[in-house]
């Protein structure tokens, strides 16, 4: 570069894109988080073979796990089985975050009364009817700030002592997490939360029971180019928001997944020093059934960024 065209530089009169030096000074990347969240429901062999299939055709992307203590807590189980079953499709540079359901055997073992509603589905819980377990549909939010406390700590604890790294990362069963969650959390060591989701990929599944206008109540600004911030609660506790602006499989198809992609692209073209960040994902219990969503979004996520060099990389949490 000429002295003449430096000068001009600084004084603001030629950008890095007149100058050609755009891609040269490009810092940021479109950093994609691939989440999974293990609803504590069952580990059918189905879904654990769809997702080691997915490891092995997919070596670079690693996984955020939002792992869920209540395998462990439900009537019957054998810790040794769960922990083998879940540590089959665990790879090196997965990250072990926590995913809480307010089952009734989760709640129970940690000391909190169990309860019955407010459901996130439809109707709140018929303990007649309960079985064996029950309470994945309770909203996480109906308990208070001591009782989330218990349960987030004897989850972190169960899993801890079953050779788990010790969680930091969360998302609450059902995006369900208010003020009174987040505090919680941060209060028990947690620095992120990944519970922020935009509502109305939800519509067309959850349109006509409670999920999708309690979301919309909860995470009323996420969109899908929302980024990562640091959410101060009422109590004075800060922890940092990653909102899945891209959801998770079940309600998003490889096209929806690519189109937030795209979305995000735009703005790193604009900002290209500036990383930006899309959170993907799906359920254990549905990867049989959903994955090949999550597999196509990716591949038309790579063969987009590829053609339109797009800076890009797989990360499990904020750098």
């Amino acid at each position: 570069m000429t002295f003449l065209k430096r000068f001009l530089l600084l004084l603001g009169f030629l950008s890095l894109s007149q100058l050609g030096l755009t891609e040269v000074f490009a810092q940021g990347k479109l950093r994609i988080v691939v989440s999974v969240d293990w609803e504590g429901e069952d580990l059918q062999a189905a879904n654990m073979q769809a997702m080691e299939a997915f490891r092995s055709d997919y070596p670079g992307v690693p996984l955020q796990h939002f792992l869920n203590a209540a395998y462990y807590t439900k009537p019957g189980a054998d810790a040794r089985l769960v922990t083998r079953s879940i540590q089959s499709v665990l790879r090196r540079g997965d990250e072990h975050g926590l995913h809480i359901h307010a089952w009734r055997s989760l709640v129970q073992a940690a000391g909190v009364q169990f309860r019955i509603g407010p459901s996130f589905v439809d109707q709140d819980v018929d303990l007649s009817a309960c079985g064996d377990d029950c309470g994945v549909d309770v909203a996480l939010n109906a308990y208070g700030d001591l009782e989330l406390r218990k349960i987030i700590r004897t989850s972190v604890q169960i899993l801890q002592n079953q050779g788990f790294q010790r969680a930091v990362s969360f998302r609450a069963g059902g995006w369900q997490a208010d003020d009174t969650v987040l505090n919680a959390l941060a209060a028990e060591g947690f620095t992120l939360d990944s519970s922020a989701t935009y509502a109305p990929y939800l519509r067309e599944a959850w349109g006509e029971y409670n999920l999708y206008p309690f979301v919309g109540q909860l995470w009323p600004q996420t969109t899908p180019t929302s980024q990562p911030y640091r959410y101060q609660t009422k109590a004075g506790l800060s922890i940092v928001e990653l909102p899945n602006n891209g959801c998770l499989a079940d309600y998003m198809t490889g096209a929806a997944m690519l189109k937030a992609f795209v979305k995000n692209a735009n703005i790193l073209k604009r900002n290209p020093s500036q990383n930006q960040y899309l959170s993907i994902g799906f359920h254990q219990e549905t990867a049989a059934d959903y994955l090949p969503q999550l597999r196509s979004g990716i591949d038309q996520i790579l063969r987009y960024a590829r053609m339109n060099k797009i800076p890009y990389e797989f990360i499990v949490a904020p750098l």
